[in-house]
């Protein structure tokens, strides 16, 4: 399959971009994070967290640039979406994988669960080894059921999302609910009942609009 398209920059990820830039990465990016003071850098992330809540992020956008290697083709007919950033290598992704199969197979209809893989999240982009992650899914079949995506070689999805959405770690999940990102952290259990709450209210929405 050959990879997806070069798509320039949609407005919406321009604008994260610039307030990722102006708020966190400029401030930051000279200082070495075992120097960083931790209250002037969390209130950079809550200042940039309030501002992607009014920019969004567009899924559809973002996964057009990824390569589809296992899984459902994502759809865009959902409003919830969960994006799932992870790497081979990360001990905690691949434990994660499980529970995230669990989630996707649980609330199938409901939303989409879409794990986007970049080997290199943490440094400079390398290009995508599509062989390498087919392999290591089918070694793993069992615990990576859900939706799985490549990044492309300019790493987009991390730089677009992953990055701006300010989180220091992985496996990082972005909850996207009509393009506004209500959730942005580890998969665990304090996620689930933001998850459970936009749904209902997706939900709710659904059969007042029927």
């Amino acid at each position: 399959m050959p990879p997806p398209p070069d798509i320039p920059l949609t407005e919406t990820e321009a604008l994260l971009i610039e307030a990722y830039n102006r708020i966190l990465n400029e401030p930051f990016e000279d200082k070495y994070e075992d120097l960083w003071e931790d209250e002037p850098f969390d209130r950079a992330v809550e200042e940039f967290r309030v501002l992607a809540q009014e920019i969004g992020v567009d899924p559809n956008a973002v996964i057009a640039k990824c390569e589809h290697v296992s899984g459902p083709v994502f759809s865009s007919k959902h409003r919830v979406v969960l994006l799932d950033f992870w790497a081979s290598w990360c001990d905690p992704c691949v434990q994660a994988g499980p529970d995230l199969s669990d989630l996707a197979d649980e609330f199938n209809g409901r939303m989409a669960v879409v794990g986007i893989n970049n080997e290199s999240i943490f440094g400079e982009t390398k290009s995508p080894k599509r062989e390498y992650l087919e392999a290591f899914l089918d070694d793993h079949r069992d615990g990576f059921r859900y939706t799985i995506y490549l990044d492309n070689a300019e790493g987009d999805a991390k730089e677009n999302v992953y990055k701006p959405a300010g989180y220091r770690g992985i496996p990082c999940v972005v909850l996207i609910f009509d393009g506004v990102v209500v959730y942005v952290g580890s998969p665990q259990e304090s996620f689930r009942p933001t998850l459970e709450q936009v749904l209902r209210v997706a939900e709710t929405e659904f059969v007042r609009e029927d």
